[in-house]
């Protein structure tokens, strides 16, 4: 019975001991990172599907909303069109429009739109077996709508530039691609409840890296040890861990060897989110005409100081202040340039 008893009381030791400590390091990095925070979002970041949100009264730049089956999303007509064809903007896993580059953009000139991927009227609401005869639809807007319409050119970000790089491999009306922090992989949707492939072509899932099957001891170690103790959770090794343990991930690949668009990538070599440099070289193996602009100590988001609060959790999307601001200023010289280029 006395040897019960101290079993009894060394559990229950441990289980204060460890509670105490969990409890301390929460409170430790609410202290540490209670000024972290990697992108100072625009307004309409807090519901990206209220349109309503965006700013359309934009200087020199006429904006209207495109809703034309498929494509939803904004048209940015400058005033003084100073540069050839169109660029079409994708945001990532949020679910944006990547509205902010169009803006940009078309205050330099050129003819935008920044659309959406999912979660708007005829599309699909979740990111999970997005079809990609959806760009069939923007095709078709441009050729009826508009005049100028070459060269085209996709700006995709994250989720969006594995979007488009796929997007580039069915469809040669696309003439230039700018994929920031890229995927050579397709992956998993991220829609758990409705799990499979993020992307559909011809009413087929295309083959996928299931991020499900990542190593349980990289799981607990980047997600389920820092959701507990709320620092920053890191998904880079779970998508490095899920391609090296699918015995047929060289099917996964987005088939890049015959895509016809200049391609520019552009990564940073700290990124946390996914190793969007490792996969920017083995883009340029499938496609040796792609560059690659790197950056050292920049990370997913070329903003902040490598931690994105969302309140309940925080994410590690890696690099310092310093250098994500610098990668930012440069990047945006190379795109700027790149695009010149193929815009003449």
């Amino acid at each position: 019975m006395k040897k019960m008893k101290k079993v009894i009381f060394s559990i229950l030791s441990i289980v204060v001991v460890l509670v105490i400590l969990v409890f301390s390091l929460r409170i430790y990095n609410d202290y540490k990172c209670k000024d972290t925070n990697a992108l100072k979002s625009p307004e309409y970041y807090k519901d990206v599907t209220n349109i309503s949100l965006y700013p359309t009264d934009i200087d020199g730049v006429d904006v209207t909303y495109v809703d034309e089956g498929r494509m939803q999303g904004f048209r940015f007509v400058p005033k003084e069109k100073s540069h050839k064809g169109l660029v079409i903007c994708f945001g990532g896993s949020e679910g944006s429009p990547n509205f902010e580059t169009a803006k940009r953009l078309a205050e330099e000139g050129y003819e935008t739109f920044a659309l959406f991927m999912f979660g708007m009227k005829n599309q699909e609401q979740t990111l999970r077996k997005i079809p990609l005869e959806q760009f069939e639809d923007v095709i078709d807007y441009i050729n009826k709508n508009i005049k100028d319409n070459k060269p085209i050119s996709v700006l995709g970000a994250s989720k969006g530039a594995e979007y488009a790089l796929n997007l580039a491999s069915k469809y040669s009306e696309i003439d230039n691609l700018i994929l920031i922090a890229p995927s050579s992989y397709n992956f998993a949707g991220l829609d758990f409840k409705d799990y499979g492939s993020s992307w559909t072509y011809k009413g087929k899932e295309l083959p996928y890296i299931d991020i499900k099957k990542s190593s349980f001891s990289s799981f607990l170690k980047n997600i389920i040890v820092p959701t507990i103790i709320k620092s920053p959770i890191s998904y880079k090794e779970t998508y490095k861990s899920a391609i090296e343990q699918d015995s047929s991930s060289q099917e996964k690949l987005i088939p890049v060897k015959n895509v016809k668009a200049n391609i520019l990538m552009i990564a940073g070599e700290d990124d946390l989110m996914w190793d969007s440099f490792a996969m920017a070289k083995k883009i340029k193996d499938q496609n040796p005409k792609a560059k690659i602009y790197s950056y050292k100590g920049a990370g997913h988001i070329f903003a902040g100081n490598g931690v994105l609060n969302l309140g309940k959790i925080r994410i590690a999307t890696g690099g310092t202040t310093e250098s994500n601001d610098k990668a930012e200023s440069e990047s945006r010289k190379t795109i700027d340039a790149f695009l010149k280029e193929n815009h003449k």
